[in-house]
């Protein structure tokens, strides 16, 4: 951590000691807070006592030991009282403390003088900040430990002694500057301003008192005037300029001595107080220093507020002395004399303040004070206030009077004063309250002194009093405060009322001043226009001016000192004497004197009782209402603020608030009305001259305006009044209340103060007040309001009739204007001005309400029948469509800013009431309303509030239905909800009730079915958590709608689901996961029960089981079930323990109980809550969290942020650890670069292979599901949330090149992108970052194009079906997707935020650039659609996914567009741009890309497929130049590689190398398999490479070496007999010559053994030849008998089995085999394998493949070996079917091929593997079985038997893979002999002898297709059977499974085309191996065509000729 920056390594160490501290165990163990301990100084801790403590190495402390010194004292002062380490910790502060002391002093050289360190930077110690940080947390740890062990009191006074005497030693000492023990003085004084002292002995405060004022004595102070960084301007405490890094301290006389005297008076009064409550102020000792230390924090001006000096000098003034148990210092000789000496020098201090005589002598006091040096004024007066408290508590310290000082006091509040700041007279009357506070003798006299001194001008007042009706100043309070402590220790009850009219009778006295006339005073037609004070000026003298301010400021003085006073006082008859005194005084008096009382009446009456409030606020409203309505200018704005703070505090007084508020309306009213008046004045000029008229009517207009801006001023009070949270005047508002606010909406749309007129005419500060009085207005109209048009509204008195009539016609117009339909002209035509008034009041305040998201009032205008039958009803159905569209958008404002109130769903829950309400308009209304809310913003329904009350109110309407029946004549009308605040008021017309049940029912279906499509684990969530919270039932009242429609959705499969969603109805039952709302519900239920139970028992035992037990989790469940879930995550991730998946589940759940119970959140239960099933990170593991997360978030909402945040970084830890979909362990492989076997299809390894995938990729599907419905549910309102998932995904999508390209991973990259869009198209992000955000979805969602198409994984067809749904959703969201780009944050403002996107200077260009990417996107998806309907109904069957052969986009898009589009894909990425040629198979894509590839070939070097649009079928000229990019180009497969070596590439050295590299590369294992490939490669081998390949992996693999030989023999000769030698044949011979030649030791003698062995078994075929024509029993008997003589030695195999070794042979197992003019035979041997057992499950980790451990196993292997006759045909179709099954297993295709294994060992000489456990047709019919069918339930079984069916399904999927294989391979000779039935039911074809172009007698007699008869077809079960249909299908998919393999396929047979085997026919043969691919063909067409063949093949009358002839033959 030493690494980190300083502030934040110090943040962080403070933070972890205040954790440690707030966890510290009672006895501390060091090693806990090793991480403090270990960092200290080391060395500090040198002795044990403190003499010893001080170090002696010389070696500076770092900065970074420092800061674990501030965290240590800061752990100190943290720890709690009772800590028993507390005092062991002592040693250690101690130690650091005067450590630090040394640290900090100058380093002395041997020779004296000064180190030349940066520690003598200032000519002694520098004191930089951090020191002073360390000291002063030192300092408060230590008074810490003083105050928590009062035995250890006198150790820490004693060190505080010591620590002050150190000062001035540093201070005295000649090798030291004063600077550094100058801020360890001002870090003493900060500690002790801010920390309670405790209480240290009177010798100890004596002591340090006494070194204090040594400190402060002259000489030191002369020295501090020497240094050099003294100025003259230089405040007495700062930092110094000198350096940055020294810490605050005071540089002046007067600073120095100020920071005395603070220290001093805190000790002093320390002793004089009792003590404090140590707990309750521990957070002054634990102050946080760490990384936040402001060195400017700790200036004098700053340190006042809340300091310990101020809060003891409140406690003196309200409390004095105690008597008993005071420490005074004049109790001890010793400490009398310090006393004495304290004063002696605090009175030369004053004395030299005041101005007296200096005791500084020249040249210091050129302005008599030593003080003045280098100082201000200001600081010389609080250094006098300072030392004025000194004196004080020094006097206080004396037991008698200190009569001196009483005489100081005196003169100091006498008219002879000199005080003239307003600072020091504060101080003096704060003084005289604490010495009359103790001594009650002084209370009458002080009271008469100080009322005369208040009758008179006090100069100290007169900067204070500015007459504007500001708050009180400080000096008057503490005048005020003082006079009532006088007051009352005189314990004279008349006194009071007497200093009251004393004071109040200046008032009287006083005359007005010119030009400030009183308001009431004025003369009706006096205009103000100031001239007078000029004049007054001019013809006063100045005495009679000064005269007049002098009375002026002792009135306002009286009354600010009477009203505080009886506020100080607080007695209720006094209080009530000083307003009716007050508000008598205010006739007669001027302007300032009228504000000054008008301010202090407020705080009166509001701690006055009912009565004397009203009083004050009509005193305020009378003040209002006596301004000339002609010039309301001069109106006092102190009557306003007075208004809005009397409203402001009513908050604890709404009793009284109705009141206040008809009163303000009333004048609100009232002030309109004059405005009317005057408006209309003006127009009532009769007047010939139109000069006068138009300046009359000037002149009117602007006193109409200035009357406006006075309502518009009043708005404020009533708003403030308003605006209190608990207050609701619109709740159950009475007649009279509604007409008071109507008639102020009236006023303020007549005068434009509302509406669009109101924005240009009203501030900000009262626009918002409107919408306040707006939010809190009723409706306009009450319900029971009959005849409202034609009686109140047409006789509303608020607008006079002359003024109606006046703007009739305006109104008219701006109401038209609000409307701007024609279809309301004709009624406004014909409205009166009322009537025009009222809509658009109307329209107005439900627009501001609107503003506040309050839109539900406006409902309740509709409730009115007079309104429903006038003329209105139109307009205010506009008007309601209106504001619903305004409010639909502003609550669109607040969703993409992701901070949508909470008040909008409990209006919307408003709304939903009133869908049931008794009037049908209203309830047509509301739910107009409520669908729009609900349907545009479908996440209101993830609000609890507003699930719980639509379910409620269901529940409530059928219980008011069933009333029907079983109440019928009495009905009721109210329903109130037992859950919550709800209640119903219906009609009594039942018909009308079962309407609006049926109605919400259906509305409410549809909502939550839109809410559960979008987020589905929050709704079913809060379903569930209704139905748990319902109320209990018994059989009797049991059936409630509300729950019942709960259970319904909560059960409902969602959207989200998309596999179950596309599910059809199995057995008419529509699918729901009723099995999982009951595993959770009882989960929840089980597990809180638990726990409550178990805390029952626990506390209470067994005693009291009928009692409940305990709500609470209590602090020991928290523990240790945050100690088992860190245990449970350790074990999982160091897989030390199994854990298995019920186990997490329990423990999940368990710890969601135990949160739920919990009063807080426990951070580290949330952090493992998520981490431990994210540890195991296994679908089960991630579903059990999902309940889990998904309880605890509907229990405790608060939960949120911390679940979501601990989600993301788990799922971000996945990204690093590249685990589940970042994993490439899976990634798509071609099938022929895996190992190719000679082994049956194994289901087994599909279906692992598919768990293995499952487990991967399931829990980032499960995450992105959680996610997604999180998101949807909090995207309104949480936008905390909404960065980290936007996080989450911009880390996500640029890890796009590490996301799994299995097959199965399309579901989990496509949702993740679809969830991206999502988030895209709900957030306002910065432009940049939503461009850049964009990009990398696109780039994503391209990168599953930049590989090989690839179809789905397995045969789940649900599984495809959902990934097709997938797109197209991800299709519809790609098309809305829209640029905003509108939000930029950026310091370029001249740039378009594109600037900064590559290869975009504009937004406009980076729009046409998406354009394209859109484009191209489309086509891809659209293609991926295609293609996977394909595989989803490869028949076109109806009822299944169905789409067109090709798009939309790909049909309309033309052959320069498609040009145009590869280009744009090479840009985004060149490896899409390649695939796309395997998408779209038109001419312009094929030559784009190869275009493209050739002209810059670097891009694409690491895509392998890239390679053949370079090369293509042969080498061009054009492809030359990018031939130098090969040796670093990707590898190719091997057989693709083989085929470079063939003379069409022009044997070029660069591609040959390629080849050999690629081929070296490959494993050996996987090149083993197409030996046959290889020798043949050797036959354009001009330069050697594949010779020398051929030789070195020789000498690799002995396996291959042998292999290679075989093969490299039976090529030699063309021909059976070996009489036609092949052209290769001598350099086959060298090659063999040479690889023998090469071996040696082990490897040579291997080869004797095998070879030895081999040779001796074929040998026996030979040796038949003489008993060809002999019978079998004698050609048995040969082969026994050279069986016999057998070697068998240790470690042959068979050519045939390589992989197998050969431990035993059966040697009578040989059996001659029927030839015409061979003597092939079969022997059986014993081989031992090995194998890995594969799981059957699906718990294998992807990396537990590697450790498997293999096991050895033996099995009798039957061989033929045959001489004379060629197997290389077998060899060439049988690998061509291994890759068939490779490429089947690649995809998880069930079909079965059984390639077994043929060796050519020589020319005309071969192994073949015998298929085991295999009977041929043809052996069926010589065993009289007629057809297979029969055959087939002879050994399985009937049909409807478990077996016979396993059997069929054998038959069928073997039979789909081997009639693909016989037609692409054209395999002939299919008679009743060739085909094999094993002992599972599989169809085995062998015998290969006639392949591609040739047939039996050299005919094709046999069908183009396959054989498919008859009984085929009816052991299938019939042609419209399921299984034929399955055989189809299986048929169609294996064929569209090869297509994208036919150039290796091709090339494969391509490369053996020089053997000349009889099946070829030249290059004709290929090209017709080509086509039959038909490659030409879209997916669609593909499948067509080969139902085509199907079709073709079916009982095809050919294949049973063909039967018929062969059946002849034999």
């Amino acid at each position: 951590m030493d690494c980190l920056d300083e502030p934040l390594h110090l943040q962080i160490l403070t933070s972890l000691a205040s954790n440690y501290a707030r966890d510290a165990k009672d006895a501390e163990d060091p090693n806990d807070i090793s991480v403090l301990l270990n960092g200290l100084p080391s060395d500090s801790f040198s002795g044990n006592h403190a003499d010893d403590l001080i170090p002696h190495d010389e070696d500076d402390w770092t900065e970074f030991e420092i800061n674990h010194a501030i965290s240590y004292a800061h752990y100190v002062s943290s720890l709690p009282i009772s800590s028993s380490y507390l005092p062991e910790t002592l040693t250690k502060l101690n130690a650091l403390l005067f450590g630090l002391i040394r640290h900090g002093s100058p380093a002395v050289e041997s020779d004296g003088s000064p180190s030349s360190s940066y520690r003598s930077l200032e000519a002694g110690g520098l004191g930089s900040t951090s020191q002073a940080q360390l000291c002063e947390g030192l300092l408060r740890a230590l008074l810490w430990v003083a105050w928590a062990k009062e035995d250890l009191r006198d150790d820490v006074a004693k060190i505080f002694e010591d620590f002050v005497q150190k000062i001035q030693e540093l201070m005295d000492s000649h090798n030291s500057g004063l600077t550094f023990p100058l801020v360890l003085l001002h870090c003493m004084s900060s500690v002790v301003s801010h920390c309670p002292l405790p209480p240290f002995p009177t010798s100890t405060v004596a002591s340090i008192v006494k070194t204090l004022i040594a400190i402060a004595s002259p000489g030191k102070l002369i020295k501090l005037v020497h240094q050099p960084s003294s100025a003259t301007s230089t405040p007495h405490i700062r930092p110094p300029t000198t350096t940055p890094f020294t810490a605050p301290h005071p540089i002046t006389p007067s600073g120095v001595v100020m920071t005395v005297t603070e220290i001093m008076n805190v000790l002093l009064a320390t002793s004089l107080l009792p003590y404090p409550n140590i707990e309750q102020k521990q957070k002054a000792f634990a102050h946080q220093a760490g990384g936040c230390h402001n060195q400017y924090s700790s200036l004098y001006g700053q340190e006042k507020s809340g300091s310990i000096s101020k809060i003891q000098t409140n406690q003196l003034v309200d409390a004095g002395i105690a008597t008993d148990n005071v420490q005074r210092l004049s109790s001890r000789a010793d400490d009398h004399a310090v006393l004495d000496e304290a004063i002696r020098i605090a009175l030369r201090w004053w004395t030299d303040l005041v101005g007296g005589s200096s005791f500084v002598e020249e040249p210091y006091s050129r302005r008599g004070s030593l003080f003045s040096i280098g100082g201000q004024q200001d600081e010389e007066v609080e250094l006098m206030v300072s030392v004025l408290y000194l004196l004080n508590n020094l006097s206080l310290h004396h037991s008698e009077p200190d009569a001196a000082h009483l005489t100081r006091l005196k003169l100091l509040l006498s008219e002879d004063s000199s005080v003239s700041d307003p600072r020091v007279l504060e101080a003096v009357f704060i003084c005289t309250s604490i010495q009359v506070r103790n001594d009650r003798s002084l209370g009458t006299a002080m009271t008469h002194h100080i009322r005369r001194l208040l009758l008179s001008p006090i100069p100290a007042f007169e900067g204070e009093m500015g007459g504007s009706g500001s708050s009180v100043p400080p000096a008057v309070m503490a005048a005020s405060k003082c006079l009532a402590i006088c007051i009352e220790m005189s314990a004279n009850d008349d006194l009071t009322s007497s200093t009251l009219y004393s004071l109040l009778n200046t008032l009287s006295h006083s005359a007005t001043a010119p030009g400030a006339v009183s308001i009431r005073s004025t003369p009706v037609h006096h205009h103000f226009k100031g001239e007078s004070d000029s004049s007054t000026v001019k013809t006063s003298g100045t005495g009679v001016r000064a005269t007049e301010e002098q009375r002026r400021l002792v009135a306002v003085t009286a009354v600010e000192v009477v009203s505080r006073l009886a506020l100080e006082i607080g007695k209720e008859d006094i209080i009530h004497l000083s307003i009716s005194m007050l508000i008598q005084r205010l006739r007669g008096v001027d302007l300032a004197t009228e504000s000054t009382i008008v301010t202090n009446l407020v705080p009166l009456a509001l701690a006055a009782p009912n009565g004397d409030l009203v009083e004050v606020y009509r005193a305020f409203s009378q003040i209002s209402r006596s301004s000339h309505p002609e010039d309301p200018r001069n109106s006092s704005n102190a009557v306003l603020a007075a208004q809005t703070t009397l409203a402001k505090g009513l908050a604890n007084r709404l009793d009284c608030a109705d009141g206040y508020l008809v009163e303000l309306l009333t004048l609100f009213a009232d002030k309109g009305t004059q405005t009317q008046m005057v408006a209309m004045a003006s127009h009532g000029y009769d007047s010939r001259n139109k000069d006068e008229v138009a300046q009359l009517r000037k002149e009117g207009e602007s006193r109409v305006g200035d009357m406006k801006a006075w309502l518009a001023a009043l708005l404020i009070p009533i708003a403030t009044l308003l605006s209190h949270p608990s207050y609701h005047p619109d709740r159950g508002a009475s007649p009279e209340i509604v007409a008071h606010f109507r008639n102020l909406w009236f006023l303020c749309v007549v005068f434009g103060l509302s509406g669009p007129a109101g924005l240009k005419r009203l501030s900000d500060h009262e626009t918002n007040a409107l919408r306040t009085i707006a939010e809190k207005t009723p409706a306009l109209v009450l319900e029971n309001s009959n005849d409202f048009v034609a009686s109140d509204l047409a006789y509303n008195s608020i607008l006079r009739k002359d003024f109606a009539a006046h703007i009739q016609q305006q109104q008219r117009n701006a109401l038209s204007s609000y409307l701007p339909h024609q279809k309301h002209t004709y009624d406004i035509r014909n409205m009166t001005t009322p009537q025009t008034t009222l809509l658009m009041a109307i329209s107005d305040l439900e627009e501001a309400r609107t503003m506040r998201y309050r839109p539900s009032v406006l409902l309740q205008y509709f409730c009115n029948d007079s309104i429903n039958e006038s003329s209105l009803i139109g307009c205010l159905d506009a008007i309601s469509q209106k504001i619903s569209a305004s409010f639909l958008k502003q609550v669109y404002s607040q969703v993409i800013t992701h901070s949508l109130p909470p008040v909008v769903a409990d209006e919307t829950c408003k709304i939903l009431v009133a869908c049931t309400h008794r009037m049908r308009k209203v309830r047509e209304i509301a739910l107009s309303y409520a669908r729009q809310l609900l349907e545009t913003f479908s996440a209101l329904l993830c609000d609890k509030k507003v699930v719980f009350t639509l379910l409620e109110i269901l529940t409530l309407m059928r219980r008011s239905c069933e009333l029907q029946y079983t109440d019928e004549y009495s009905p009721v009308y109210n329903f109130k909800s037992d859950k919550m605040d709800l209640t119903l008021h219906l009609t009594d017309d039942y018909a009308v009730r079962n309407e609006i049940t049926s109605q919400l029912h259906s509305v409410t279906k549809h909502w939550l079915t839109l809410a559960i499509s979008r987020a589905p684990i929050e709704v079913q969530s809060t379903l569930q958590t209704y139905l748990n919270e319902s109320r209990d039932v018994l059989l009797i009242d049991s059936v409630e709608m509300g729950a019942g429609l709960a259970l319904h959705f909560s059960k409902s499969i969602s959207r989200l689901d998309r596999q179950e969603t596309i599910m059809p109805n199995i057995g008419g039952w529509p699918s729901d996961s009723s099995n999982l709302v009951a595993s959770q519900f009882a989960a929840k239920n089980y597990f809180t029960g638990e726990l409550s139970g178990a805390r029952l028992i626990l506390t209470q035992g067994l005693s009291n089981l009928q009692e409940g037990s305990p709500a609470n989790s209590s602090p020991e469940e928290m523990l240790a079930f945050k100690s088992q879930m860190a245990q449970a995550t350790s074990n999982i991730k160091t897989k030390n323990k199994p854990f298995t998946v019920p186990e997490i589940r329990r423990i999940l759940l368990r710890a969601v109980s135990v949160l739920v119970a919990s009063p807080r959140m426990d951070r580290d239960i949330l952090h493992y809550l998520v981490e431990l099933p994210m540890a195991a990170f296994t679908p089960l593991a991630i579903a059990a969290g999902v309940d889990a997360w998904t309880w605890l978030l509907r229990q405790r909402p608060e939960a949120e942020v911390a679940i979501i945040g601990a989600i993301t970084a788990g799922w971000l830890h996945t990204i690093r650890q590249r685990k589940g979909l970042f994993s490439t362990s899976m990634n798509y492989r071609d099938p022929f670069e895996q190992p190719v076997e000679y082994a049956p299809s194994d289901k087994k390894v599909l279906d692992l292979e598919l768990a293995k995938a499952r487990k991967l990729l399931r829990p980032h599907l499960l995450l992105i599901q959680v996610l997604s419905s999180q998101f949807q549910a909090i995207k309104y309102r949480e936008r905390g949330i909404m960065v980290s998932l936007i996080r989450l995904m911009m880390r996500s999508l640029k890890a796009h090149k590490h996301m799994s390209t299995h097959p199965l991973a399309r579901e989990v990259r496509f949702s993740l992108l679809l969830f991206g869009f999502q988030m895209l198209a709900s957030s306002r992000m910065e432009a940049l970052l939503e461009l850049r955000f964009r990009d990398q979805l696109f780039s994503a969602a391209f990168s599953w194009f930049a590989f090989r198409p690839q179809w789905s994984f397995g045969s789940d067809r649900i599984q495809v079906g959902a990934e097709i749904k997938l797109l197209q959703d991800l299709l519809q969201v790609v098309q809305e997707d829209k640029i905003r780009g509108v939000h930029s944050t950026s310091s370029l403002n001249d740039r378009s935020p594109a600037f900064l996107i590559r290869g975009s200077a504009s937004m406009h260009e980076y729009e046409n650039q998406h354009r394209d990417r859109v484009k191209l996107l489309q086509l891809l998806v659209e293609n991926e659609v295609s293609r996977m309907s394909v595989w989803c109904n490869p028949l076109n069957e109806t009822g299944r996914p169905n789409l067109p052969a090709t798009g939309a986009l790909e049909r309309a898009t033309g052959g320069d567009e498609w040009t145009r589009l590869v280009g744009k894909a090479w840009k985004l990425n060149p490896a899409m741009a390649v695939h796309m040629g395997e998408r779209f198979k038109n001419a312009p894509v094929q030559a784009e890309i190869s275009r493209l590839v050739k002209s810059d070939p670097k891009s694409v070097i690491q895509v392998a497929e890239a390679l053949h649009f370079l090369l293509g079928d042969k080498l061009e000229n054009n492809a030359r130049a990018a031939l130098k990019w090969l040796p670093v180009w990707a590898a190719v497969p091997p057989v693709t590689a083989i085929v470079y070596f063939q003379p069409r590439y022009g044997n070029h050295p660069l591609i040959l190398q390629y080849a050999m590299r690629v081929l070296e590369q490959h494993p050996v294992e996987l090149t083993f398999f197409f030996v046959p490939q290889v020798v043949q490669a050797l036959r354009a081998d001009a330069l050697g490479y594949v010779e020398r390949f051929v030789f070195e992996t020789s000498k690799i693999s002995q396996l291959f070496c042998h292999q290679i030989i075989w093969n490299m023999k039976a090529n030699t000769y063309r021909d059976d007999d070996a009489s036609q030698p092949d052209p290769m044949k001598p350099l086959l011979d060298r090659m063999i010559d040479m690889i023998v030649a090469g071996l040696s030791g082990k490897a040579k003698a291997f080869y004797d053994l095998e070879f030895t062995f081999f040779d001796a078994v074929t040998s026996i075929s030979g040796k038949l030849k003489p008993f060809i024509k002999k019978s079998k029993p004698e050609k048995k008997a040969k082969i026994d008998e050279e069986m016999a003589l057998i070697d068998l030695s240790v470690g042959v195999y068979l050519p045939s089995n390589p992989d197998g070794v050969v431990i035993d042979l059966d040697r009578k197992s040989g059996r001659p085999l029927q030839s015409h003019a061979k003597a092939p035979f079969m022997a059986t041997f014993r081989v031992q394998k090995e194998r890995i057992d594969l799981p059957s499950d699906s718990n294998i980790e992807i990396a537990d493949e590697a450790k498997m451990i293999k096991t050895k196993y033996d099995v009798w292997q039957s061989a033929i070996f045959k001489v004379g006759d060629d197997c290389r045909q077998d060899v060439l179709a049988l690998q061509i079917i291994a890759m068939f099954k490779n490429v089947f297993t690649s995809i998880g295709l069930t079909l079965y091929l059984f390639p077994y294994r043929v060796t050519a060992t020589a020319p005309g000489c071969g192994v073949i593997d015998v298929v085991p456990n295999a009977t041929s047709r043809d052996e069926m019919g010589r065993a009289k079985i007629n057809d297979l069918f029969s055959y087939f339930v002879d050994k399985y079984g009937g049909v409807d038997t478990v077996s016979f069916q396993k059997a069929r399904l054998n038959f069928i999927q073997s039979m789909a893979a081997y009639s693909v294989a016989c037609y692409i391979l054209q395999i002939k000779d299919r008679h009743n002999g060739n085909i094999m039935i094993d002992g599972d039911g599989h169809i085995v074809h062998i015998d290969f002898g006639f392949l591609f172009d040739i047939g039996p007698g050299g005919i094709k007699f046999e069908p183009s297709s396959f054989k498919l008869n008859h009984e085929m077809v009816a052991l299938m079960g019939g042609r419209e059977s399921q299984g034929y249909k399955m055989f189809t299908e299986l048929t169609v998919k294996a064929f569209l499974a090869i297509r994208p393999h036919a150039d290796q396929l091709v090339d494969c047979v391509h490369l053996m085309l020089g053997t000349a085997l009889p099946s070829f026919k030249g290059e004709g043969t290929i090209m017709r191996l080509r086509n039959r691919f038909q490659l030409q063909l879209s997916e669609r067409q593909a499948a067509d065509y080969m139902m085509g063949v199907v079709e073709n093949a079916r009982e095809n009358v050919r294949s049973n000729v063909y039967d018929g002839f062969q059946k002849i033959q034999k």
